[in-house]
């Protein structure tokens, strides 16, 4: 089984999965006969990185089910202090989960776009949402395959969104797309350094960010800020005690 947590996913998510699993099989046969890359290679990437998303998908909304706000309802520190001086327009927050980054900013007259994979992240972000009287525009959705318009946003901010090293290169370049001239991505994220520590993020070192190879991943930006720093981390339950994190802002 390549289900570590119960499974919450219906019935029409496997479905879909399946289809796209079908196109990429396809898409794989016309790639062999150009002769452009190695089908199989290409579809077996394909196969289990759908796996994987349909995995963490149930994971998360294993996770979102609880009550309680499992990473609290106040801002991440970071994002609040680097978009608060900054005049409010359109901005996005990929990975959104429970929402508490996305309803700060819509208090304070931002337009907020935000995705998650989980149904049970999104009612909770728009429970919270309702409950400080105001709005977020948020759809369930994965990084792999979600669209927005191109330079739409003035603001992307990254918080603790953690993907696959191939699979973060190529929505890093969706994210830039997204942005209007002179846009801000605002990241901050676990660096390799975590491992080992209990205050949260991925367990696997490919998932974590090192300051040292990140502007490379954002092509295009003018970087502003790239650093590593500890930092004590108190989030709701799980971003609990000292983590060692990166902050990026870049500018487009």
């Amino acid at each position: 089984m390549f289900f570590n947590a119960p499974c919450q996913t219906k019935v029409s998510e496997v479905f879909n999965c399946t289809t796209t699993l079908c196109v990429c099989a396809l898409a794989a046969i016309e790639i062999k006969a150009t002769n452009k890359v190695n089908s199989k290679v290409f579809f077996i990437v394909i196969f289990f990185t759908k796996l994987q998303i349909l995995q963490m998908k149930a994971m998360w909304n294993e996770r979102y089910q609880a009550d309680e706000y499992q990473y609290g309802i106040d801002p991440n520190d970071f994002m609040k202090e680097q978009i608060t001086p900054l005049p409010t327009g359109r901005i996005l927050f990929p990975g959104a989960g429970e929402g508490r980054d996305a309803v700060f900013a819509a208090k304070k007259g931002w337009e907020v776009h935000a995705f998650d994979l989980s149904e049970q992240g999104k009612a909770k972000a728009e429970k919270l949402a309702s409950a400080e009287k105001t709005r977020i525009h948020y759809k369930v959705a994965d990084a792999t395959l979600v669209k927005f318009p191109l330079e739409s946003f003035d603001v992307i901010a990254l918080t603790y969104f953690h993907l696959p090293l191939e699979t973060r290169l190529h929505f890093y370049k969706q994210c830039i797309s997204w942005l209007k001239p002179g846009g801000l991505l605002i990241l901050e994220g676990f660096n390799q350094r975590q491992l080992g520590l209990s205050s949260g993020g991925p367990k696997n070192a490919d998932w974590l960010f090192s300051s040292e190879t990140i502007a490379a991943e954002f092509p295009g930006l003018k970087i502003i800020l790239n650093e590593e720093k500890q930092r004590k981390l108190n989030e709701g339950l799980l971003h609990q005690g000292l983590a060692e994190v990166v902050q990026l802002v870049g500018q487009k």
